[in-house]
């Protein structure tokens, strides 16, 4: 067996608590020999939103992200994050769904048997929302509109009204017909773990989020808020669900993907290979990012930005003073 190939990797701005820079190490850690080093001319920097400490280091940059924020091929030379976009070889759509591999295998295997989901159901839908700030109106409409319904079970910090905050999410959504799965906004491609967790638990979940998301899950499966014409048209579609016995098993009885079968965007071969290429080449063909005069000057100008206000405020003051 031939022995692996160290890659000296240094992981920077990368928030947590579930580092999305460690999810995509799980998908190489048997090919390559990792090691993880602050050196400033590591070989590859895995990087993320929460900073700009990338700029010190030298390496192949590849940026991931769990948040909503595209890459900038300026400072990055690869990208796997919420955006589809094609960029040659420098961008793989990667959504945050993959890094909860619990919740996700959960919608790649057959759905249990109806029967066994509806005896753990004594309650008609749940919310676990912690903070609403800069995030879309959607998210307390969709409550709104549910609640006058029926109560709304809410276990976060938000209008929590279960005594608390809820010890265990799993739990507290599975004793639910229904979970709200609705992202902090709307964009394509953006996709976090609240579906995968609310399938997990055997909820249908009312989702918004990515419009695109009924291209690759079965939308007979949950409640596609971005197929009805309004978030009231949707809950009046949950109401008709909750009301139908019938009906609502013949949902939980729908695959998660449609047909049945995994889109390969979203296969873990599929970001294998991705990493792989970047970390097959020879280490000098690697980069993609701008690195001749301009490219130089950018960086520079975004280095002294974010780690020399002072000198960046006094250098544009010159020029202002000069007529620049």
């Amino acid at each position: 067996m031939n022995a692996k190939t160290k890659k000296r990797i240094a992981i920077v701005d990368c928030g947590s608590p579930l580092d999305v820079a460690q999810g995509l190490l799980n998908l190489i850690n048997e090919y390559y020999d990792i090691e993880i080093t602050n050196e400033l001319d590591a070989d590859y920097v895995i990087h993320s939103c929460m900073g700009n400490e990338v700029l010190k280091y030298s390496g192949v940059r590849i940026y991931v992200s769990g948040e909503c924020v595209s890459p900038n091929f300026n400072t990055s030379d690869y990208a796997l994050a919420f955006d589809r976009m094609s960029f040659g070889d420098r961008n793989q759509w990667f959504p945050l769904i993959k890094i909860y591999t619990d919740a996700y295998n959960i919608l790649r295997n057959p759905r249990p048997k109806a029967d066994s989901i509806i005896k753990k159901k004594s309650d008609f839908c749940s919310y676990v929302m912690s903070n609403t700030k800069n995030s879309s109106d959607e998210r307390v409409q969709i409550f709104d509109l549910l609640n006058a319904y029926k109560t709304v079970n809410s276990g976060g910090r938000w209008r929590n009204n279960v005594d608390g905050l809820v010890p265990n999410k799993l739990e507290f959504q599975t004793k639910h017909k229904f979970a709200i799965a609705f992202e902090n906004n709307s964009h394509p491609g953006y996709l976090t773990e609240k579906f995968a967790e609310a399938a997990q638990a055997g909820a249908i979940p009312i989702y918004w989020g990515d419009p695109e998301i009924g291209n690759y899950f079965n939308s007979k499966a949950f409640i596609n808020c971005h197929d009805f014409t309004s978030l009231g048209a949707a809950v009046a579609r949950v109401i008709e669900i909750d009301q139908d016995d019938y009906l609502y098993r013949e949902i939980l009885e729908e695959p998660w993907f449609i047909d049945g079968t995994e889109p390969k965007s979203l296969k873990e071969e599929t970001h294998i290979n991705f990493l792989k290429h970047i970390f097959e080449q020879p280490h000098e063909q690697a980069f993609r990012r701008n690195r001749t005069r301009w490219g130089i000057k950018h960086e520079r100008n975004l280095y002294r930005m974010s780690h020399n206000p002072l000198w960046h405020a006094c250098h544009k003051l010159r020029d202002l003073l000069r007529g620049k």
